[in-house]
């Protein structure tokens, strides 16, 4: 464990009862880096984000944010700012006002808060709806204000639960520039997302939980390439009503669905398409009516996460603007 990192999680286990929330779980983010935690729900990651930011004391092992370790109940709001996944903003205050409460709560100074502010305004856009309450907002606005809340003490380490959920591209765009600009200043940054697209768009390394043990911790590409190597997912999609004789021969190759209600099957090969197609067709001549297309693609994190816990992603909530 090197003395730079910003975050350094050395042998953290988290015990409820009988069950371990988190077992032995060891990571380093280092300033300016933002790390993705990935992982199907009831993996540890809200655990994990509560042991961070202190709201829960750990079984064993050490939480370090930069050379302090952290200890539950004391002020760390200087070094962290936390946006949980719900937004926590009051909402018949304006945005100003509730920037300048959060600003005081994380000891600016008296002097410093309306500089703060003004600047957190500016970064996300929202300097000419200040003075709008906050359930006169859209909910894209409230997002943004909502993360504005963890900048405006200027943490070492922004802890971000789901910054983008429910929102839409153009507000999502906006908050990935915000977070990079930030990382780009020499913040740390961990974020947890169920999009995993977004983690390999936004993160330079992600952490993979599944049943509380870290599965897997590497940059995106890197991790899909450690994974899969050079295969390539085919992935064919059927018809509902399935022919029996289909349904058996995709099984007896090697083909996989997510649930067993999808129409959508894949398979990792190294097989040309055209030997997988005959394949395929073998045998039967009705196939190609039950057959609606065939495709191939390189594979991604999505099918990482399923390679490991058996999960590729969790339901994403209605955007808004």
């Amino acid at each position: 464990m090197t003395a730079t990192a910003a975050l350094t999680i050395d042998q953290l286990r988290v015990v409820y009862d009988s069950h371990s929330a988190l077992d032995d779980v060891s990571l380093q983010v280092r300033p300016g880096e933002i790390l993705g935690i990935l992982g199907p729900n009831g993996a540890g990651k809200s655990t994990l984000l509560r042991a961070i930011t202190g709201k829960l004391r750990p079984t064993s092992g050490k939480i370090f944010i930069a050379e302090r370790a952290l200890s539950p109940g004391k002020a760390y709001q200087h070094s962290i700012g936390f946006a949980p996944q719900f937004l926590g903003l009051y909402r018949y205050l304006t945005g100003r006002e509730n920037l300048e409460f959060f600003a005081r709560c994380t000891g600016v100074s008296r002097h410093q808060v309306p500089i703060r502010v003004s600047q957190a305004l500016e970064e996300i856009e929202l300097t000419d709806k200040a003075h709008v309450r906050v359930d006169q907002m859209s909910g894209g606005m409230q997002r943004r204000l909502h993360l504005a809340a963890t900048l405006v003490s200027h943490p070492s380490l922004l802890v971000l639960d789901e910054p983008t959920a429910g929102v839409d591209l153009g507000v999502r765009m906006s908050i990935h520039d915000l977070i990079r600009r930030r990382a780009e200043q020499g913040a740390a940054v961990v974020i947890v997302t169920h999009e995993l697209d977004e983690a390999e768009a936004l993160c330079h390394r992600v952490a993979l939980l599944h049943q509380g043990q870290l599965k897997a911790l590497a940059e995106p590409q890197t991790l899909v390439q450690e994974t899969f190597g050079n295969s390539q997912l085919f992935v064919v999609r059927t018809v509902h009503m399935l022919p029996l004789a289909l349904y058996e021969r995709l099984q007896e190759i090697g083909f996989r669905r997510d649930s067993d209600e999808s129409n959508e099957w894949w398979l990792q090969s190294d097989l040309p398409l055209d030997m997988l197609i005959d394949h395929l067709y073998r045998d039967f001549g009705g196939a190609r009516d039950a057959i609606a297309e065939v495709s191939v693609r390189r594979p991604g994190l999505k099918d990482v996460m399923q390679h490991f816990t058996g999960a590729r992603t969790d339901s994403a909530a209605e955007p808004v603007s």
